[in-house]
């Protein structure tokens, strides 16, 4: 721990966050309490995924939640494990399905004990990669998919996106998954028509796929 007037603690960690789409259109859908219990059901996922793979919440986000592992390919089998329970809840709750996007980084990151939170690059590649991402989606920096490769989770390059508030461009992966009972995830509409539009630099292959 971080003793008063200590330099706060940097650390190398891969920073992920998570993000319910369409929040405001389910409240209005399904009313205050049914919403609420559909959010527990996201926290609580992510609750048993972090416990699973090693990982901690770092805060709560209202609609979503940031997290924080040491290893990137935890990082990675705990998305997968919520992405997989948000499928299976959706099958078993049609009513109730949500949908959640995902975003992570990794690299060195600040811990500030006196806020309780992550400072870094890393931390605002993660947050901007999952407000690109759509419902169902895994995005992840290459850091990420390099430092997780021996768990042998396949990817698919996006390309180089213009995120908000960073002078770079971000090399993108897909983390590919599977709902359990087995089978592709489809692709949903509105990221079909978002991959049309995305901004990427120096890949016009990717742009013309």
């Amino acid at each position: 721990m971080t003793g008063a007037g200590a330099a706060p603690a940097s650390v190398t960690a891969t920073v992920v966050f998570t993000d319910i789409v369409a929040s405001t259109e389910m409240l209005a859908r399904l009313g205050g309490d049914a919403t609420r219990a559909v959010r527990m059901v996201h926290d609580d996922l992510i609750a048993d995924a972090v416990a699973a793979h090693n990982g901690r919440v770092v805060k709560s986000l209202g609609d979503g939640q940031m997290l924080a592992f040491d290893a990137a390919r935890d990082a990675i089998a705990a998305a997968i494990e919520v992405q997989q329970g948000i499928t299976d809840h959706s099958a078993r709750e049609p009513e109730k399905a949500l949908e959640v996007r995902i975003g992570m980084s990794a690299g060195d990151v600040v811990w500030r004990e006196d806020q309780g939170d992550y400072f870094g690059t890393a931390v605002v590649e993660a947050a901007r990669l999952c407000a690109a991402a759509q419902g169902g989606e895994i995005l992840a920096t290459e850091l990420v998919t390099l430092l997780g490769r021996d768990a042998g989770t396949p990817t698919q390059l996006v390309g180089d996106l213009e995120l908000k508030g960073l002078s770079s461009p971000v090399r993108t992966h897909r983390v590919q998954w599977a709902p359990r009972s087995g089978g592709a995830v489809p692709l949903p509409p509105a990221l079909i028509s978002a991959l049309a539009s995305t901004t990427f630099v120096g890949r016009d292959d990717v742009r013309a796929r």
